[in-house]
């Protein structure tokens, strides 16, 4: 393996995970069909932070002047890592805090909660300074906020969908996402933007695109 491939595979994002099926849980709901482990979220996470990266980078190339080429080995956007907290919830509890926060009295597949404003969490690749290499990185990650999924929910719309529940599961990761670094979805020119950093992100992990299979 080179150290390119090496780097392209490192982890970007690292995540925490708590669920109402812990081994003290007293959950009402049946124990889900498939769980995603902590290593299944950081390939998806990461794969999207490294999508926005790279695209970063290839716009900031296009502005840069011919005599100052970026380290293609070594980006340095590729040098921050963040961190991201799971939970996977309950009906009742994602209707609860659908409700609360949404004003949506129904479980839904995924709510994001950001930790900060967009401004103060996401660092584009021109504000990362320092040589290019690991010892110039940020060593501590930072946090972008917590995402709770509901896998009753994720289970039924991947069956009524005729989706792989891994798949549905890792858009679904994706989605929440983005929201928390402000992508949304609410005006048409914005989903389309989303959408697209979700299929190709997806595309990426070898996912076919969710939306024609809808």
């Amino acid at each position: 393996m080179t150290e390119k491939t090496s780097l392209a595979r490192a982890p970007l994002v690292a995540v925490e995970i708590s669920s109402a099926w812990g081994e003290d849980s007293a959950a009402a709901e049946a124990l889900p069909n498939w769980l995603p482990d902590p290593a299944f979220c950081e390939n998806c996470l990461s794969s999207g932070i490294r999508l926005l990266r790279l695209q970063g980078l290839q716009s900031a190339s296009r502005q840069d002047d011919a005599t100052q080429p970026l380290n293609a080995e070594h980006p340095p956007s590729l040098l921050q890592t963040y961190s991201v907290s799971l939970r996977f919830a309950e009906g009742v509890e994602s209707k609860q805090l659908n409700t609360t926060y949404r004003g949506r009295s129904n479980p839904t597949n995924v709510l994001s909660f950001p930790i900060a404003e967009e401004s103060a969490q996401w660092l584009t690749p021109r504000e990362f300074g320092g040589s290019g290499n690991a010892e110039g990185a940020n060593s501590e990650a930072a946090p972008l906020g917590e995402l709770v999924l509901c896998p009753s929910i994720i289970e039924s719309e991947a069956s009524a969908q005729h989706k792989n529940l891994e798949d549905h599961w890792a858009h679904l990761l994706l989605h929440g996402l983005f929201h928390l670094l402000g992508f949304d979805h609410i005006e048409e020119d914005e989903a389309e933007e989303m959408e697209s950093l979700e299929i190709e992100t997806l595309r990426s992990l070898g996912i076919p695109n969710p939306y024609l299979l809808d």
